[in-house]
């Protein structure tokens, strides 16, 4: 048959479109812009929540700032501590990765040759990521901001008495000087905001902090390690904390709580939160359920009402037939009306979410919208091919008498 023809006559037939018809197609186009709605709002919250709390590194860290002895006594940490850490974690979660880092400290202000003070803390280098865009080398600092390129620091020599300490020398210690260190970062996380903002704070690697300790108590390190692990006569808390950085954010709660088990006190952003990982898995499964019970609703609705459309066409699909019209030709003029309704109410969705996806997803995860467009459109496309391939072939198999039949439905 002319394909001329037959699209004449399926515009005639489809200005007999039962308004039925026109109304289920514009509630499945509602559906489809509510459910693209909904579905891009999901996206943006999920790239909120990715960059606030999945990619955050606060949110793997935990921090260990001192150990229970018995019920009530709190003890600091000793260098000990690590081993144990790393030993009970390896052992009871074998699955979990994870780096542990030491904070270290100088319970004194150490003063450059300006008289300027400033307070020290070490870090293993490997923290040097988390800490700032700056690098933890031997003989630098890391601050905030850059001080000026190079300085020389006066480290007391310490003298250890029974009442405390005194010094009365200094030893020069030149070091090179770097900004960038993060306002907000895991280690100063819990601090007050005036301790985030002191530009007195001076941050080292932990061989340049070994060295510091060494000119301070004139002792080697490995010496100084094991007698502030046995009896700590030096009087001080140089061991500040320790940082366990978790690499999978679902394994954080895991580890705190084995922690927590063998005396240590901890703190961690989703302590304050009761299983903050089981309820958004729970929150992601329940929307996402949600939108497929809209989707499969109108779907199943638009699917029935083509089918009634359908069916109030069966004479006019028999009276085709009977003017010499085979049945591809009939299926024919009854898929272009399909095709074409089909064809605007994709152009519609897909132009809606390309528009609206744009203003609320960042270009650099615009990859998420691409896989809701492709996936709105094989939706669109199955539903398509169910209506036209399965139930307007039902149809037009009929045999012409079995068409003509009068249908008291929806006259």
């Amino acid at each position: 048959m002319n394909k001329k023809i037959a699209r004449q006559i399926s515009k005639l037939i489809l200005k007999k479109s039962s308004s039925y018809l026109k109304i289920s197609i514009g509630l499945f186009i509602l559906s489809l812009v509510l459910i693209s709605t909904a579905s891009i709002f999901f996206i943006n919250q999920y790239l909120q929540v990715d960059k606030d709390f999945i990619r955050n590194d606060n949110t793997h860290m935990i921090e260990i700032t001192s150990k229970r002895e018995g019920n009530t006594q709190i003890q600091f940490l000793t260098f000990q501590d690590e081993d144990k850490v790393k030993e009970a974690i390896s052992k009871h979660l074998p699955n979990v990765k994870f780096q542990l880092y030491k904070l270290y400290q100088l319970s004194f202000g150490v003063q450059d040759e300006n008289g300027n003070t400033y307070f020290i803390y070490g870090l293993d280098e490997g923290a040097a990521r988390l800490l700032g865009n700056c690098h933890l080398e031997v003989n630098t600092t890391c601050a905030r901001k850059t001080i000026k390129q190079r300085s020389v620091l006066k480290i007391p020599v310490i003298d250890v008495q029974e009442g405390g300490f005194s010094s009365q020398q200094n030893v020069d210690f030149p070091v090179a000087n770097q900004g960038g260190v993060f306002e907000r970062n895991p280690f100063t996380l819990y601090e007050g905001d005036e301790v985030i903002s002191d530009t007195g704070i001076l941050y080292v690697g932990s061989h340049t902090f070994e060295k510091m300790i060494e000119i301070a108590f004139h002792v080697r390190w490995d010496e100084f390690v094991k007698k502030y692990d046995q009896d700590n006569p030096f009087g001080i808390q140089v061991l500040k904390n320790m940082y366990i950085y978790v690499d999978k954010i679902t394994d954080v709660e895991a580890a705190a709580r084995l922690l927590n088990d063998l005396g240590y006190n901890t703190r961690y952003t989703f302590k304050a939160f009761d299983n903050f990982t089981g309820s958004m898995k729970n929150t992601a499964i329940l929307a996402s359920l949600l939108a497929l019970v809209i989707l499969l609703i109108t779907a199943t609705h638009v699917i029935l009402s083509f089918n009634s459309y359908l069916k109030v066409q069966q004479r006019d699909m028999g009276i085709l037939k009977q003017y010499g019209y085979s049945n591809e030709s009939v299926q024919e003029i009854y898929s272009y009306n399909i095709n074409h309704i089909f064809f605007k109410v994709i152009a519609v969705i897909i132009s809606y979410t390309i528009l609206v996806g744009l203003l609320l997803v960042p270009l650099h995860s615009i990859g998420y919208l691409i896989f809701l467009v492709i996936f709105l459109l094989l939706i669109l496309l199955l539903i398509n091919r169910v209506i036209v391939h399965i139930i307007l072939k039902k149809y037009t198999s009929k045999g012409i008498i079995e068409l003509l039949k009068m249908n008291k439905e929806f006259e």
